[in-house]
């Protein structure tokens, strides 16, 4: 089980597992399921795991702490975009935005660990 989370191909069969899992959950309970919610939108807590593992093995230090400090300046300055260009924050718009966001630095960070993962390796 160690092996799904610390190499490269087991995190991604571990993520094409969850993500199978996922969609048949969505295809099964299609009446209940969330209109907004997508597959995409459990990848970043698996993304931010693996990130930490793979740069861990590739440069004796971790990048999740440096992940975490981006993900709240991205909180601060959608907090402080909405409050200006609106004049209010919506919960479920702020929300919904900064996840967007979290998905894609997520995303563009392990894609980034995966590429010095093979490049210092």
């Amino acid at each position: 089980m160690r092996d799904l989370w610390t190499t490269w191909y087991g995190q991604l069969i571990l993520l094409a597992a969850v993500s199978a899992v996922i969609l048949v959950l969505k295809r099964v309970l299609h009446r209940f399921w969330p209109h907004g919610l997508r597959l995409m939108d459990f990848w970043p807590p698996f993304l931010m795991v693996f990130t930490h593992y793979l740069t861990l093995q590739a440069t004796d230090s971790s990048l999740a702490p440096y992940e975490v400090l981006s993900l709240m300046i991205l909180g601060i300055g959608l907090t402080i975009i909405e409050a200006v260009e609106r004049g209010e924050i919506l919960y479920w718009r702020f929300f919904k935005l900064f996840w967007r966001g979290t998905e894609l630095l997520t995303l563009v960070v392990y894609l980034l660990a995966l590429g010095s993962h093979f490049f210092l390796q």
